[in-house]
């Protein structure tokens, strides 16, 4: 058996003034610098402290400041190195501004999971890099991993596991009879799924 932790990273985060006209301004930068406040880090140290984050054998990351500063109290727990890998990174919106995004972007991207706007990737794309990592994942040699990442490529990964519905407000999610999310996801939010046989038998919210 196996268990593989997906994490959506903590939150909130600190309030920059250079970014409070952050529709308008560059995204990659306000991304980037989506700094974990107070609140946020002691969440994710409150976090580290859960039982089932006991014997970690790998932890990884997505590249974002708030992802690694969400897996480095967990890493520091189980005395191991956070692992970065850009296949569970943030979707590419394909925009230079928050301004740019259509309305309902992500809506109309759950209704097609082909679509995308400009150079950016569809929900598609990014579930054919999450799925090739957690095939990767499921194939390694260790018992318990963690995987810290972002809400839109965890739910997307999700929704082809499970009951789902997103309605442009809230999601509903179900896995079998157990409802992993009704409205949004937590910052942090915890999905853990169990593996037997290289298969995945159960995901659970915890």
């Amino acid at each position: 058996m196996k268990t593989i932790y997906l994490i959506r990273h903590s939150g909130p985060f600190v309030d920059i003034d250079n970014y409070n006209d952050y529709p308008n301004i560059s995204w990659n930068d306000y991304n980037k610098n989506m700094i974990l406040n107070t609140e946020g880090e002691n969440k994710a140290k409150e976090l580290s402290n859960n039982i089932e984050f006991v014997s970690i054998n790998e932890i990884y990351s997505a590249d974002s400041v708030r992802a690694i500063g969400t897996a480095k109290y967990i890493a520091e727990k189980n005395n191991i190195s956070i692992k970065l890998d850009e296949r569970i990174n943030e979707r590419n919106l394909g925009i230079k501004t928050i301004s740019e995004l259509p309305d309902n972007f992500n809506k109309k991207s759950f209704d097609d999971k082909n679509y995308k706007i400009f150079d950016g990737e569809s929900l598609n794309e990014v579930d054919k890099r999450m799925n090739n990592f957690i095939t990767d994942m499921i194939h390694n040699n260790c018992n318990k991993i963690v995987i810290v990442t972002h809400g839109i490529i965890l739910l997307s990964f999700l929704s082809n596991l499970c009951d789902f519905s997103y309605d442009g407000k809230a999601f509903f999610i179900k896995y079998k009879n157990n409802i992993l999310v009704n409205g949004n996801p937590k910052n942090p939010d915890v999905f853990k799924l169990t593996i037997d046989n290289d298969k995945i038998i159960n995901i659970e919210n915890i």
